[in-house]
């Protein structure tokens, strides 16, 4: 018999160790990504990562006779309190063997942590808020993941039911062939649309991506406001995302639409630096940082991803909104094909965003990826 034990991250050596378990587990995965460690641990530091001013997280780490084989962490988010009703945690970070009782153990610890905080229910994968990566994949194991999308094994899903877990809801995510221009209905609603108004569709100049970012930003909290889960981003987290997207935005990575000079949509294209990580195993030192340094400088990545996309509310839901939506994604195809960019992900959609989903399918985007949040009574 082997033994299983678990315990409560504390100190840098549990942190490694807590951090390194998705090496072993994905080791014969050719679809997944080892993620760089610098980011790692930079996303569970208290003192690095500004979601931590308003929440506070747990992190287990599971071992069969000495060897990691599980992880999870919990946490309690005021802000979640605040927009989405009081009791509601979350766990995240969920990695586990294929054994039943590793996932019951992870999850009853999480449980645990979060019935100590009075916590109702609990919601997840969550990693750590609403505005970073959430969901786990249940659809479309094949493709490799895009940056800042997540990757999990194929028996992950029944480890979760079985442990009590229920689907709350899916994230979609969207591919094209951004080579293949629109077809000529779409091409005519877009035309259609613009009848007696001004629109503007332009790429931000990197210059002003720090002001101009901020201001999409707003336009994300109007366009958001109502979806599933929202939780507004606080500045500092703003001021976070914004350094983090700063190493990798290229020109024409943030497309704005104006109409009659105000603001009314935007897009952020980030390119798909997964491409370029998987040969470093995680680790930026010795020589990593340079070789991804001078990917990103003069190497094109085949595919882009779309992880912010918004139209003011004031248009959602009409035909004025969908045309502007397939403006902008035009307007991408046109600014990044001519550089040898091939596909485009979008993600993630909600999947009760009807209107979203129906302009994607009518712009030839295929879902092929499919992420679930799961909940649980406690």
């Amino acid at each position: 018999m082997t033994s299983l034990s678990l315990r409560q991250v504390n100190g840098y050596r549990d942190r490694k160790c807590f951090l390194h378990v998705p090496w072993s587990l994905y080791a014969n995965d050719p679809a997944w990504v080892p993620p760089l460690l610098t980011q790692l641990r930079e996303r569970i530091s208290r003192r690095r990562n500004p979601y931590f001013e308003h929440a506070d997280a747990a992190y287990f780490v599971a071992e069969r006779d000495g060897r990691p084989v599980g992880r999870i962490s919990a946490q309690v988010c005021e802000l979640v309190q605040k927009y989405q009703g009081a009791g509601t945690g979350h766990f995240g970070m969920f990695e586990c063997e294929d054994r039943q009782e590793t996932a019951n153990a992870l999850f009853d610890a999480g449980e645990s942590w979060l019935r100590e905080r009075k916590m109702q229910r609990v919601m997840g994968p969550v990693d750590f808020s609403i505005n970073d990566e959430i969901g786990m994949l249940v659809e479309g194991f094949e493709r490799a993941p895009c940056v800042m999308m997540g990757h999990h094994l194929p028996y992950y899903l029944p480890l979760m039911e079985q442990a009590g877990y229920q689907k709350e809801i899916d994230l979609y995510a969207y591919f094209k062939d951004v080579t293949l221009p629109f077809s000529d209905r779409i091409e005519r609603i877009m035309g259609r649309e613009w009848n007696g108004v001004s629109l503007n569709i332009r790429a931000v100049a990197k210059k002003d991506y720090d002001r101009e970012l901020r201001l999409v930003l707003d336009i994300f909290r109007d366009a958001w406001s109502e979806n599933w889960g929202y939780v507004p981003p606080t500045v500092a987290e703003v001021d976070h995302l914004i350094n983090q997207m700063r190493l990798v935005l290229d020109r024409g990575a943030v497309i704005v639409s104006e109409i009659d000079g105000e603001l009314a949509g935007f897009i952020v294209v980030l390119p798909n630096v997964n491409e370029f990580l998987r040969d470093l195993n995680g680790r930026l030192l010795p020589l990593g940082w340079l070789r991804l340094l001078m990917r990103l400088k003069f190497s094109q990545c085949d595919t882009i991803r779309v992880p912010l996309m918004g139209v003011r509310k004031q248009f959602q839901r009409t035909r004025t909104g969908a045309a502007i939506a397939l403006a902008m994604i035009d307007a991408c195809r046109k600014e990044f094909v001519p550089r040898g960019v091939k596909y485009c992900e979008m993600s993630w959609i909600l999947e009760n965003n009807s209107p979203m989903r129906g302009i994607l399918e009518s712009a030839g985007c295929a879902r092929d990826k499919v992420y679930r949040v799961f909940s649980k009574d406690l």
